[in-house]
C-alpha cells in the first residue's frame, strides 16, 4: 500500500494538470466568442436607443405633417392669400425632404438589427457546441476517475496475488530443499544398493567360477576313472567288467549331467541381454504370408494402427473414427469395440498383463480401458499437444510411455494415472518405444535422429544422429535381439544395433514410398524378416540379414497404407489402409 500511494498522488497530479490544460484552451476559445457577443449586444441596444429616438422624431414629424396638411386644408379654403398657401406648400415639402432621410436610417438601422441577430444565433449555436463538449469532457472525467478507482482495486488485488504468490513461492523453496535432501538421501541410499549389488554380483561371479573350476575337476576325474574302467576290462573277467562298466557309466552319466546343469546356469548369467531377456536358442521360422485372406472396413476416415497382445489372442486397431475396436486375428472377426477418445486415434498399445490397453490421440491426452468390462479406467492428461506414439512396457504392467508434438516424452504410473516423469526434448517426438532395459526407453524425431534415455536421471543415455535425413515416422523393437527399427520420410527403413548404436541395414525399395508421417512397420516374430506399407498401396517384406525384398503383396483396390502388424505367432500379417480398412495376410 505504501507503494501505491505514490503512484496514485502521481495519477491525480497528472489528470489535474490535463484537465487544468483543456480548461484554459476552452476559455480561451469562449473569450473571443464572448467579447463579440457582448459588443453585438451592446451595438444592438444602441440601435434600439437610435431607433426608438427616430420612431420619435418620425412621430413629431407626422405630427406636425398632420397639422401643416389641416392648416393647409383651412388655408385653401379659408385663407384667400395664396402667398401663405405656398409658404405653406414650401413647408411641407421641406418636411417631407427631412423625413425621407429619417426613413432611409430606419431601414439602414433595420438591416443592421437583422444582421446582429443573425451573429447572435451564430453566436448561440457555438455556445451550444462548446457547452456539449464540455459537458463530454466532464462526462471523459468521470470515466477516468472510475477507471482509475478501478486500477487502484486491480493494484491492491494484484499486491495482495503477489504477496500470496510469494509465500506460496517460499513454501515451494522450502519443499524443494527438502526434497533436495530426500533426493540426496535417496542418492546416497541408491549408490550404496548398487555397491552393494555390485559386490554380490562379483561374490556370486566368484561363486560361478569356483563351480565352473570344480565342474572341470569332476570331468577329469570322470575321464580318469574312465580310462582306469577301460584298461581294467582288459585284465577283469567279462561278469565283474560289466558290473565295473555300468558302475562307472552311472557315475560318469551324473558327474556329466551336475556339469551340465552347472554350465547351463552359467550360460543363463551369461546369456542376459540388454532387458534381462535370454538371447540364446532359436525360434520358429516365422511362414511367408501369400496372399490377403481377409479384409474388412474397420474404421471410417483411416485407420492409423494396430497392436496385437503378448499371446496374439487380440488386436487393436484405431483410427479418425474416434474409436479401438478388438479384433479376433485368426478369423478377423469383430470382438468389441473401446470408446471415450475426443479426437482421432494415433496408437495403442496392451499392457503387458494384457488386462488393459492404453490409446493416444489428438486430443492432448492418453486413455486406458479395461478390456474384460470395455470402461475407461484413467485419462492421462499432460500433454499440451497431440499424442502421437505411446508404448507400454513389456515387462511391467503398470508401467507405459508417451511421445507428443509438444517435444515432450511422458512416463505413466498406470495403476494410479499419474505422470511419473517427463523428458524435454529440443526436436517434436514422433515415436518412443519401452527398450528390453526397463530403464532405457528409445524415441525417434522430427530431426531424422534417434535418442536412447535414461529413465532413472530422466537425460539422454545415446543418440544416433543423422539416420535419416528427413524426420523418423515411427520405430520398432525387436522382440527377439531387440534390434531398432526405425522407418524414415525419406522412404527408407533402417535397423540399429541397442549395444554398439550403429547401422546394421539399410532397407529400401525402388516402389516403396511412405504415405505419411505416422507411417508405422513392423519386425517378424522371429527377427528375421520386416515388413511395411507403402504409399501404393503394397506391403514390402525384407529379409533382415540381406536387405533384400522377398514379397511385394498387394490386393485389387488397395489404398495408401499407414500401419502394419506381425502376430506374435507369425500370423498373420495385418496392414491399416488410409480408407479404414484393415487387411489380414496369410498362407490359406
Amino acid at each position: 500500500m505504501e507503494t501505491l500511494s505514490p503512484i496514485r498522488g502521481t495519477v491525480m497530479l497528472d489528470i489535474r494538470r490535463q484537465l487544468a490544460a483543456r480548461n484554459a484552451v476552452e476559455v480561451h476559445a469562449f473569450r473571443e466568442i464572448t467579447s463579440d457577443y457582448q459588443q453585438c449586444l451592446s451595438h444592438l441596444r444602441e440601435l434600439r436607443v437610435r431607433n426608438a429616438q427616430l420612431d420619435k422624431e418620425a412621430a413629431e414629424l407626422r405630427r406636425e405633417n398632420v397639422e401643416l396638411s389641416h392648416a393647409a386644408h383651412e388655408a385653401r379654403h379659408g385663407i384667400a392669400n395664396s402667398q401663405e398657401v405656398a409658404e405653406m406648400k414650401a413647408e411641407v415639402t421641406k418636411l417631407k425632404d427631412e423625413l425621407a432621410p429619417v426613413y432611409k436610417d430606419k431601414a439602414r438601422l433595420t438591416e443592421e438589427l437583422m444582421q446582429c441577430r443573425e451573429t447572435l444565433m451564430r453566436v448561440r449555436d457555438i455556445n451550444e457546441k462548446h457547452s456539449n463538449a464540455l459537458d463530454e469532457a466532464t462526462t471523459r472525467i468521470r470515466d477516468l476517475q472510475a477507471r482509475n478507482k478501478e486500477l487502484s482495486l486491480q493494484v491492491d488485488s494484484e499486491r495482495a496475488t503477489q504477496a500470496v504468490a510469494a509465500s506460496e513461492l517460499e513454501t515451494s523453496r522450502h519443499e524443494r530443499d527438502e526434497a533436495e535432501k530426500k533426493l540426496n538421501q535417496m542418492t546416497a541410499e541408491n549408490a550404496d544398493l548398487v555397491q552393494r549389488f555390485h559386490d554380490m554380483k562379483s561374490s556370486e561371479v566368484e561363486r560361478m567360477n569356483e563351480v565352473n573350476r570344480a565342474c572341470e575337476d569332476m570331468l577329469a576325474r570322470a575321464r580318469s576313472m574312465e580310462q582306469q574302467a577301460a584298461a581294467s576290462l582288459q585284465q577283469a573277467p567279462s561278469s565283474s567288467s560289466s558290473r565295473r562298466t555300468s558302475s562307472l557309466t552311472n557315475t560318469l552319466r551324473g558327474l556329466t549331467m551336475r556339469a551340465s546343469g552347472s554350465g547351463a546356469a552359467a550360460g543363463q548369467g551369461a546369456g542376459v541381454g540388454l532387458g534381462g531377456e535370454l538371447e540364446g536358442g532359436s525360434a520358429a521360422a516365422t511362414p511367408m504370408p501369400e496372399k490377403a485372406t481377409k479384409s474388412v472396413s474397420a474404421h471410417d476416415g483411416g485407420c492409423f494402427t494396430c497392436a496385437f497382445d503378448r499371446t496374439g489372442n487380440q488386436m487393436a486397431t484405431a483410427g479418425a473414427d474416434k474409436v479401438v475396436k478388438l479384433w479376433d486375428p485368426t478369423t478377423g472377426a469383430h470382438i468389441a469395440s473401446l470408446r471415450g477418445m475426443l479426437d482421432t486415434v494415433l496408437e495403442v498399445s496392451f499392457t503387458a498383463d494384457q488386462k488393459h490397453l492404453v490409446a493416444a490421440g489428438g486430443d492432448q491426452a492418453l486413455r486406458m480401458w479395461d478390456i474384460t468390462s470395455g470402461r475407461v479406467r484413467h485419462t492421462l492428461t499432460g500433454h499440451t499437444g497431440k499424442v502421437s506414439s505411446v508404448d507400454c512396457s513389456p515387462s511391467n504392467s503398470l508401467r507405459a510411455v508417451s511421445s507428443g508434438t509438444d517435444r515432450c516424452i511422458k512416463l505413466w504410473d498406470l495403476n494410479r494415472g499419474f505422470c511419473t516423469k517427463t523428458i524435454i526434448c529440443h526436436s517434436s517426438c514422433n515415436s518412443v518405444r519401452c527398450t528390453r532395459d526397463e530403464h532405457i526407453i528409445c524415441s525417434g524425431h522430427f530431426d531424422g535422429t534417434l535418442r536412447f534415455w535414461d529413465t532413472r536421471s530422466g537425460r539422454m543415455a545415446n543418440e544416433v544422429t543423422g539416420l535419416h535425413t528427413q524426420q523418423i515416422c515411427s520405430i520398432q523393437i525387436g522382440t527377439r535381439n531387440g534390434t531398432v527399427l526405425s522407418c524414415g520420410k525419406d522412404n527408407m527403413l533402417k535397423t540399429v544395433n541397442p549395444q554398439t548404436f550403429e547401422v546394421m541395414q539399410t532397407l529400401r525399395a525402388a516402389q516403396f514410398s511412405v504415405g505419411t508421417i505416422w507411417c508405422t512397420p513392423c519386425i517378424s516374430p522371429d527377427g528375421q524378416h520386416v515388413a511395411a506399407g507403402s504409399g501404393n498401396g503394397s506391403m514390402f517384406v525384407w529379409n533382415m540379414e540381406t536387405a533384400a525384398v522377398v514379397r511385394e503383396l498387394k490386393r485389387p483396390g488397395a489404398h495408401p497404407i499407414l500401419a502394419s502388424g506381425w502376430g506374435p505367432s507369425g500370423r498373420p500379417l495385418v496392414s491399416c489402409e488410409k480408407n479404414g480398412t484393415v487387411t489380414f495376410w496369410g498362407n490359406a
